[in-house]
């Protein structure tokens, strides 16, 4: 049986009958790209970064402006879309060219600018886009400090919010990198170091654009700051971050990219000495220690640049015991006279005739009351010893003569003989045998200073403040204080006033130095001293340890390191180390170890590069505090 065919009717009414129900959600728009791609949008589709790190205008954006109102957009952003969101956002730098587009297509109405191409690039994450935009940025060296500062903290919050723990700087520089934003450590400590301490501080200054030198140096005035801080008295820091800020807000203005450092200073400086009670003299030889350590990368637990703040403190707590006027001296207190400016001695006119003649064997010369010859008196008593001087050689010459012609009578004497005693005689007969030498007399008229100066290798200026606080720290250990001027004119001196550790004495070791562990620390800077000279760091690098590190509980006061980098095959440094090895009993076999290493490095042997002088008296310096050293161990041992 066929099938009934539908009428046109029936078939019209099948036709107009609603279709089935749509189950599933409706679709306004596509979802975003899975791959890199370009792809065409508009303004209304597109929005900057929102953690965007420039926060003040790009001071390039008029140029940029006027050249994208010529020729169009040549250089389109880069764009993303972050999960959820309905619009594309700016992915890696290019916040200014969107805000210009925005500005041209409402002034002209242009379509070139509301429509154009870019490139699509699939979302990673928050990190990566925050990277991106610093990366870029930072190829263009358009960010200021202080933006490049807040978007590194903001991706270090990202990254430990991420990893749900606190990542250390070298941790942070590793993870930087594998973003595609390289940044060194030390950039990412001052960096941190600006955020925390100096944004509240210094907010409009930094705004201004005051760049990295400024921040380095006011970083280490902070720094030098808190350690004289801690070291007057047991306040928290917190104490001292506000009293910080109290003193350097003062000094935030717009506009404004250097900071006038000399009044920064001396306000810091009253405000260690209202909060600490010490003096502002010893406070300011205080900072300027510290900071000049700080820039050669030295120890600042030098006990050079603490004894005067100590001393100072004990003032602070017991002022009776301790009053001002020991350290430093105050302004118009007349300091005593002290035992090593002496009197010129009086120049002796030997020109002119003696008026007598000795009558008896020498006298002294005439005092006054106090028991000091003046100088009218000496010079009398110089002309008596003249005198009685010549008389002698004449006796003198005449018993010769009387000898010679004895001999002459009774012995043959041959020519050369008779040569040679004439040739005695006629020395006896000349007055000049009995004047002093000119460069003799000169030596012995020149006053103390004069003397100590042609002796020595350079000279140290050394405050009379400082002197007396030698010699009362040596004072309360028991002991006495050595002083250069004295000893210049009774022993060999020998003075460097070089970088790192003065020499004013090779033999003489105060007695509060005369411990073990000051020994050592004492040893250490010496040695030092050999190595900067061979091109050891001071301090530990970010690639290697230096060479050279502290140890004040055991040894001489050092231990070495295996040279690294460029120093393992310079020779200058494989020599010094060798020394520095062998004074404590150890060598290394890599390196020069025959006995012409010493004739190198004194200079006695071979034409390799030796030791200066300044150098070369540190080592023997050296030498003799180890032996001391090693004294007081045997001594303790025995014991």
């Amino acid at each position: 049986m066929s099938k009934r065919s539908l009428s046109i009717a029936e078939m019209t009414a099948q036709l107009q009958k609603p279709g089935p129900a749509l189950r599933s959600q409706r679709v306004d728009k596509m979802t975003a790209p899975l791959a890199e791609m370009g792809m065409q949008v508009t303004l209304d589709q597109l929005r900057p970064y929102d953690h965007n790190p420039r926060t003040e205008r790009n001071p390039r954006y008029d140029e940029i402006k006027e050249s994208i109102r010529q020729v169009g957009l040549k250089h389109s952003p880069p764009i993303t879309q972050r999960p959820g969101d309905d619009k594309f956002m700016i992915s890696d730098g290019g916040n200014t060219r969107l805000a210009i587009l925005n500005e041209l297509y409402e002034e002209t109405g242009d379509d070139r600018f509301y429509r154009f191409w870019c490139v699509y690039r699939p979302w990673v994450t928050e990190e990566q886009v925050l990277a991106g935009h610093l990366s870029e940025n930072e190829n263009r060296a358009d960010l200021s400090w202080i933006e490049k500062a807040l978007g590194v903290a903001e991706l270090k919050r990202l990254l430990e919010e991420h990893e749900g723990e606190v990542l250390s700087q070298r941790e942070l520089a590793r993870r930087f990198s594998e973003l595609g934003f390289s940044v060194s450590q030390s950039q990412i400590s001052r960096m941190l170091y600006t955020v925390e301490h100096f944004w509240p501080t210094l907010p409009a200054t930094l705004r201004s654009g005051i760049g990295q030198p400024q921040i380095k140096k006011l970083i280490a005035y902070r720094e030098a700051c808190l350690e004289i801080w801690k070291r007057c008295n047991s306040r928290q820091e917190a104490d001292f971050s506000v009293a910080w800020h109290d003193v350097v807000s003062q000094f935030d203005y717009e506009e404004q990219t250097e900071l006038p450092w000399s009044i920064v200073e001396d306000r810091l400086l009253g405000m260690l000495e209202d909060h600490s009670g010490a003096h502002l003299h010893t406070l300011d030889w205080c900072l300027k220690r510290v900071l000049e350590y700080r820039q050669r990368r030295q120890d600042i637990d030098d006990p050079e640049i603490w004894q005067p703040l100590q001393v100072e403190m004990e003032r602070v707590r017991n002022p009776e015991a301790h009053p001002l006027k020991f350290y430093p001296p105050l302004p118009g207190e007349e300091d005593e006279p002290s035992k090593r400016e002496r009197r010129p001695r009086q120049e002796v006119d030997t020109s002119e005739p003696l008026e007598f003649e000795p009558s008896g064997p020498s006298q002294s010369p005439p005092r006054t009351t106090d028991d000091q010859p003046t100088f009218s008196d000496e010079n009398s008593y110089l002309r008596q010893e003249l005198n009685a001087l010549r008389a002698q050689n004449r006796k003198l010459l005449e018993g010769r003569q009387a000898a010679v012609a004895s001999e002459e009578s009774v012995l043959p004497i041959n020519e050369h003989e008779q040569v040679t005693d004439q040739d005695s005689i006629a020395v006896l007969r000349s007055d000049d045998d009995l004047a002093i030498p000119e460069a003799e007399e000169e030596a012995d008229l020149r006053t103390d200073e004069e003397r100590i100066n042609s002796l020595t290798l350079s000279v140290i200026d050394e405050p009379e403040g400082k002197r007396k606080l030698r010699h009362a720290v040596a004072a309360m250990h028991g002991g006495q204080a050595g002083d250069f001027q004295d000893f210049a004119v009774q022993s060999i001196p020998l003075m460097s006033a070089g970088p790192l550790t003065p020499v004013t004495d090779i033999w003489w070791v105060d007695a509060h130095v005369q411990t073990p562990k000051k020994l050592r620390y004492v040893i250490y800077r010496l040695a030092q001293s050999l190595g900067q000279w061979a091109g050891f760091p001071l301090s530990d690098t970010e690639l290697y340890p230096a060479p050279l590190q502290l140890n004040q509980e055991e040894g001489l006061g050092y231990h070495l390191q295996p040279l690294s980098g460029d120093l393992e095959q310079d020779p200058a440094a494989q020599k010094v180390w060798q020394l520095l090895a062998a004074l404590s009993g150890e060598v290394q076999p890599a390196y020069p170890s025959d006995i012409s290493l010493i004739g190198d490095l004194l200079g006695t042997a071979g034409e390799a590069e030796h030791l200066p002088d300044e150098v070369l008296i540190r080592l023997f310096r050296l030498i003799r505090l180890v032996r001391v050293l090693r004294t007081q161990e045997s001594t303790r041992g025995d014991s």
